[in-house]
């Protein structure tokens, strides 16, 4: 969880950074796309960590990569789909197993997905 937790983290405040520096052709699009995902992750990341540690106790957080100034929509996709596969990933950890957990941490894919659609689609 720790390592889940913190790239989940991180991702909220690049997709911000990417929000405010993307331009160019199908810009606008992609900054109301990464508006909707780094607000709405953060509900989504508290229930996923909470209800953890209701059950496991407190976590700590790790270091991430550092951060990407490059908001080319080709990059930003790039970065979704890498985030998508490290999520992938994690949730499949023995302690984040519970059904209640899976059910977060598919709320948390479902809005990945859906950024990553409309990056891709409404330009």
């Amino acid at each position: 969880m720790k390592e889940l937790a913190s790239v989940l983290m991180h991702s909220r405040t690049q997709a911000h950074i990417y929000h405010l520096r993307v331009k160019g052709t199908g810009a606008f699009a992609a900054h109301l796309a990464l508006q909707g995902y780094y607000e709405g992750i953060l509900p989504l990341l508290d229930g996923l960590v909470e209800g953890y540690q209701g059950v496991n106790g407190l976590i700590e957080f790790s270091n991430v990569d550092s951060i990407d100034n490059n908001a080319t929509i080709d990059n930003v996709v790039k970065y979704f789909d890498k985030l998508i596969a490290i999520v992938d990933k994690l949730r499949k950890d023995s302690t984040l197993q519970e059904s209640f957990i899976q059910n977060e941490i598919d709320n948390i894919a479902m809005l990945m997905y859906s950024t990553k659609y409309k990056l891709v689609n409404l330009q």
